[in-house]
């Protein structure tokens, strides 16, 4: 071989390797991360009622990216495991249905609760998917797999993304709760058994939280009490029970059955455009319908709970009206059914002090959009499982314990509450000590 053949061919390797160093390396640089380690969450010290006073709907979002140790924190709250080894979520029957998909700027990842970290599922800027622009997107899925009951697994993921809410709002950070049917998330491909039904946006508020202590309490009702237990403790010491030594004091009664469905004793006095409500709700609702009806049942009676007397007149408590907060208790039922309501539910509702059963009342799923059929179901039950969660957080902050329990004979709950066929009781809180 001579000196000029030499050279050619080595040259023509050289090229050939360089081609493929160049092709090769963008590559494994843009690429993203298969695992995605996330580091330990902040604690966060807000307490149980600070956190359910302070839960409201953001959708205007700044550019300013959510660092690793602010998702880490929101993500753990939604739905990890706890030092004892339980999730931060209450499992309606047992069952964890539930899977939280991360959709950031390079890629979608699927949270692994159990190692605290991200798995990659797919390459690609998704986050156009939500209704509000965020630098982060939250898809909350149902696995069909683990649970066929679509009703109570919304009400599952309704406690994941009270979490999300009550977390991001702690740490100055902002969220809202979107839905649409059918779900955009069906485009990041999910397998056949996860179906998509949130979508939470995630990021820092456009209008920073200017909060105002002002009750404004007209009730005979006693005024809500802040306890001295932190949203991260009641998470992390969940308390919860099917039996009850005592009976709940008139204050601890009350501050369950607020949290279900009452409203925040703070005043939001910022600038949000798009969200002109200063006072909030203890959870959010579809189009701000909020339809359910609580009902308390102990050892007098029945009673339901009217958070505010305007509520019928919707839009009273909305806007700049400064209007007081007027709640009671209405009685419907003097004697003690708590055994009736057991029999149509679960054995142990007959022995607990406070019971809390929500209810749909239809009519009031059709003001703009109708979401009055069966197959919108889910939205309220995810709006149920909200409400149930804070009860369960409510009763660990008073060293209480509460459960959920599914109902087996709606009729038969209907009829003890004395409804029509425009209710649908959805499930029962038990509370007691």
């Amino acid at each position: 071989m001579n000196r000029f053949s030499f050279y050619k061919k080595s040259f023509v390797v050289i090229l050939t390797v360089l081609f493929c160093i160049t092709a090769i390396i963008p590559t494994i640089i843009s690429t993203p991360p298969t695992i995605y380690s996330l580091p330990p969450p902040m604690y966060i010290d807000i307490t149980v009622e600070g956190t359910i006073f302070r839960r409201m709907s953001v959708r205007e979002f700044t550019d300013e990216p959510v660092t690793d140790e602010e998702l880490s924190t929101i993500l753990w709250a939604a739905y990890g495991y706890t030092d004892n080894g339980n999730r931060t979520v209450h499992a309606i029957n047992g069952i964890h249905a539930g899977q939280i998909y991360v959709l950031m700027e390079d890629a979608v990842y699927k949270y692994d609760a159990l190692n605290h970290s991200l798995v990659f599922h797919k390459d690609g800027n998704y986050r156009y998917i939500g209704q509000y622009e965020a630098p982060i997107q939250l898809g909350i899925i149902w696995d069909k797999d683990k649970s066929s009951d679509e009703n109570l697994s919304c009400a599952e993921l309704g406690e994941i993304g009270q979490n999300i809410q009550f977390a991001a709002n702690a740490i100055d950070m902002g969220t809202v709760v979107t839905a649409e049917i059918p779900s955009p998330l069906s485009v990041i491909g999910l397998p056949s058994n996860e179906e998509g039904k949130i979508v939470m946006p995630l990021g820092h508020p456009e209008f920073p939280y200017e909060f105002v202590y002002r009750p404004l309490w007209l009730s005979l009702l006693p005024r809500i009490k802040v306890s001295s237990v932190s949203l991260t403790n009641a998470l992390q010491n969940r308390s919860e029970s099917t039996s009850w030594d005592e009976d709940l004091t008139r204050q601890e009664e009350t501050q369950a059955i607020w949290a279900s469905y009452g409203y925040s004793y703070l005043l939001d006095e910022g600038i949000a455009t798009t969200n002109p409500v200063d006072r909030h709700r203890t959870v959010p609702s579809a189009h701000g319908y909020y339809p359910l009806r609580m009902y308390a049942v102990t050892e007098s009676g029945i009673s339901m709970y009217v958070p505010c007397i305007y509520d019928p007149i919707y839009g009273i408590m909305h806007g700049k009206w400064r209007f007081p907060i007027i709640t009671f208790l209405l009685k419907v039922v003097s004697e003690d059914k708590r055994d009736e309501i057991a029999q149509a539910s679960q054995p142990y509702v007959a022995s607990a002090p406070l019971s809390i059963i929500s209810v749909i009342d239809i009519r009031k799923t059709n003001r703009w959009d109708d979401l009055s059929d069966e197959r919108f179901h889910w939205l309220w039950y995810y709006e149920a499982g909200a409400s149930a969660h804070n009860v369960l957080l409510e009763a660990t902050a008073w060293n209480l314990s509460a459960n959920i329990a599914t109902i087996t004979d709606a009729s038969a709950i209907r009829s003890t509450l004395r409804l029509n066929n425009n209710f649908v009781p959805l499930f029962i809180v038990t509370v007691g000590k």
